[in-house]
This record gives C-alpha cells, structure tokens and sequence, in this order.
C-alpha cells in the first residue's frame, strides 16, 4: 500500500464527560460561595453561577457528575443561609425600638468620629443618630417618655 493511497479521516474523541468543564467551574463556584460567605453579595452571584453551570454540566438524561452535585449543594445552602441571616437582621433591626434605633446611630456617629477624627456632621451633612431618628419616625415608631 503506498502512502498516498492510505485513508486518513478524523477520529472523533472520546465525549464521556462533555459536562466535565461545567461540573468543574460549578464546584469551583460554590466553594467560592462558601469562601465569601461574609461578604454577602459575592455569594449570591458565585452561588446562583454555581447553579446555572451545574444545571448545564448535566446535559440530556445525564446524571449530575459529583463535582457538579457539589458545587449545587454549597451554593443552595450558602444563599439559604444568607436569606436566613439576612432575614433575621432585618427583623431584628425593625423590631427595636425608637431608642435602641437612636442610641445605634449615636454609637455610629462616635465610631465615626474617632475613626476619621471628624463629625459626621461634617462628612455626610447630618449625623447617624439624625438620620436614624428620621427612620424611627417613618416607621412609626412611638417617642418613648424616658
């Protein structure tokens, strides 16, 4: 057989895992999730790309490969948890009282001041224990009589 005269055709390559790249990135993404837990915003968006490319890598009738399930698994339970403690601030927050609410607004306003040695007064044009008042009032919150 001479060498012109031999049949060279592409050989297509083995697919067994063509999701493979997705499942990596949604694992690397949600334990991205999970390392930003405390920033608050960046889990969200690691977290619901964690998902989106989880849901990719499975493809047609395929099973989920593991590294897929992972990354599923951290970003369902870090944005739950988020919500939860998210959740649980603000209703703490819109719980307290008049009182409490202003004396966090001082506590504010003095973190302030001996951060950057300035009134915030000065930098924002009017003081947190001002703006929290504004707050108190526009929720309705009853002028305790102490």
């Amino acid at each position: 057989m001479d060498h012109q005269e031999q049949n060279y055709y592409y050989q297509p390559q083995n697919l067994q895992n063509a999701g493979a790249a997705f499942a990596t990135v949604s694992m690397i993404l949600g334990l991205g999730c999970m390392f930003s837990f405390l920033t608050v915003y960046l889990p969200l968006v690691f977290g619901s790309l964690s998902i989106i490319f989880a849901i990719l890598s499975k493809g047609y009738g395929k099973k989920l490969l593991i590294s897929a399930k992972i990354g599923l698994c951290t970003a369902i339970g870090c944005i739950g948890l988020i919500i939860v403690i998210m959740g649980t601030f603000i209703t703490l927050f819109l719980s307290s009282s008049r009182s409490d609410m202003i004396r966090l607004g001082q506590q504010m306003d003095q973190q302030l001041e001996d951060q950057f040695g300035i009134s915030p007064d000065e930098i924002l044009g009017q003081s947190y224990e001002d703006i929290m008042e504004d707050f108190a009032d526009s929720l309705g919150k009853p002028v305790s009589p102490y």
